[in-house]
């Protein structure tokens, strides 16, 4: 269970229709599963969005979750698979694959794995815990996500999932707006290790908290703060008795309402003996967040150059007012902030040194992409420990380009400083001019010039 929990991915509110979203959905293939199309799960949801497409954004979220009560993951001990499957309660991809808790395989699952994923049917996937994937599929038949903004959030934990228990593993991942967060006292301590983040309701009693229909309630079972282990859905809180009644996935192997009565010491759920209002950790409404206006973004530093032996963080500064940023190098995908060694905060992005410890020497593409826009700029990646004599674009090798960079300096048209400027003056004569692009053809064409061209010299830091 623990693990999928950094699987909640991203609130990005898209506000498109929901009637526009379920016919996208049906002319692909992949979205739904023959055999959910056949259930009465699938007509309660279809039946669900219509009757609340008009609806704001909580209602139409517990609509779609109250549409597949009773949708159970079958593949336990003792039920006819095959009887499941044709039900449309089953999905099994090839062959049926279970983790030790009997949790995956479910519809929730495969559509993370076939339709946002685009994995073939025996990928690992299908075995995980679905808690959070069945909140984040709730929402976007809501019409809150679009496939292409969950596919940027799904992947990281399918590769390398390394932001487990954190505050902000669930939080921001789900992009909720941190002034409609409300954390009780026991989540102080996972707060106060995120100091770059601002948080705005904090050592709120958890009688208090404004527990609304269609809101997310996070939950830790443990009843000590430790980690975030369930989301759910509000479908009620009683202010005069306490009790909390939400809609929730993977509960025992099932989507059910429950009830919580936050003034009750018990062992719920199986879990240790403590007083239930213990166990919640965060609420959060998400009405009013509306995603960032599309822009142009900028950055103030055109051309990033780093060191390849840096130990410090490279922080680049934005325009962005988003949440989220992924990060691509050279056209692949290299990460995000949910799933790896980087800080988003208010526009200044923070990428890790080990991030980019196996960059090699020269220009590479980094691309970043924010949910308002993304830029693409060039990453000079330097050894100033092993720099070369004549390599004056600071690329990893001595070649024409050198050549013709310095002409273009000697005459105005290209600057040269720092580091560049050392490695330009080939001749070491303090000066860098039309002599040293001379000497460096020369070089080029195995003629006579100055010793130590095209050798490595160490800049001192």
């Amino acid at each position: 269970m623990k693990r999928i929990i950094s699987i909640a991915l991203a609130l990005v509110l898209a506000f498109s229709s929901v009637s526009a979203l379920a016919a996208t959905a049906e002319e692909n293939p992949l979205a739904y599963s023959d055999e959910y199309k056949t259930s009465v799960y699938y007509q309660r949801l279809m039946q669900a969005l219509e009757e609340h497409k008009d609806g704001i954004a909580m209602e139409k979220v517990l609509a779609v979750t109250l549409s597949q009560e009773g949708y159970k993951n079958y593949a336990t001990e003792g039920v006819d698979l095959s009887l499941a499957k044709a039900e449309g309660k089953l999905w099994t991809g090839s062959e049926l694959r279970m983790n030790d808790n009997l949790t995956g395989n479910t519809e929730y699952t495969r559509w993370a794995q076939r339709y946002i994923m685009e994995l073939d049917e025996d990928s690992q996937y299908v075995d995980y815990d679905w808690c959070a994937i069945y909140v984040s599929w709730c929402l976007y038949q809501a019409g809150y996500y679009t496939k292409d903004q969950l596919k940027k959030y799904y992947y990281a934990y399918i590769v390398d999932p390394r932001v487990f228990y954190d505050a902000d593993s669930w939080i921001e991942s789900f992009n909720l707006n941190q002034k409609l967060v409300y954390y009780p006292p026991l989540a102080r301590h996972k707060l106060d290790a995120m100091p770059w983040n601002t948080y705005y309701n904090v050592d709120i009693d958890p009688f208090e908290i404004p527990y609304k229909p269609g809101g997310l309630v996070f939950f830790s079972w443990a009843g000590n703060g430790d980690y975030y282990s369930h989301v759910g859905i509000v479908v009620d809180y009683d202010r005069d008795t306490h009790v909390l009644t939400y809609s929730n996935g993977n509960s025992d192997g099932m989507v059910i309402t429950r009830q919580i009565d936050l003034d009750v010491r018990e062992s719920f759920r199986g879990q240790a003996y403590c007083l239930n209002a213990n166990r919640i950790l965060a609420y959060a409404d998400y009405d009013v967040i509306t995603p960032p206006e599309p822009k142009e973004i900028t950055c103030d530093t055109p051309v990033l150059t780093r060191d390849k032996n840096a130990s410090q963080s490279l922080k680049i500064r934005t325009n962005s007012e988003s949440v989220m940023a992924s990060v691509y190098l050279d056209g692949s995908y290299h990460g995000s902030i949910i799933e790896s060694n980087m800080i988003f905060h208010e526009g200044l992005l923070t990428i890790g040194s080990s991030e980019l410890s196996e960059l090699s020497v020269g220009v590479h593409r980094l691309r970043l992409v924010f949910d308002d826009g993304e830029i693409e700029l060039p990453l000079k990646i330097i050894d100033r420990a092993n720099a070369i004599l004549g390599d004056a674009d600071q690329d990893g090798e001595v070649d024409t380009p050198d050549v013709t960079l310095i002409q273009r300096y000697d005459i105005g048209l290209a600057e040269l400083s720092g580091d560049a400027l050392i490695l330009s003056d080939v001749d070491r004569d303090d000066e860098v001019n039309v002599i040293d692009a001379t000497w460096l053809q020369r070089y080029l064409n195995q003629l006579k010039a100055p010793d130590g061209i095209g050798g490595v010299i160490r800049i001192d830091i």
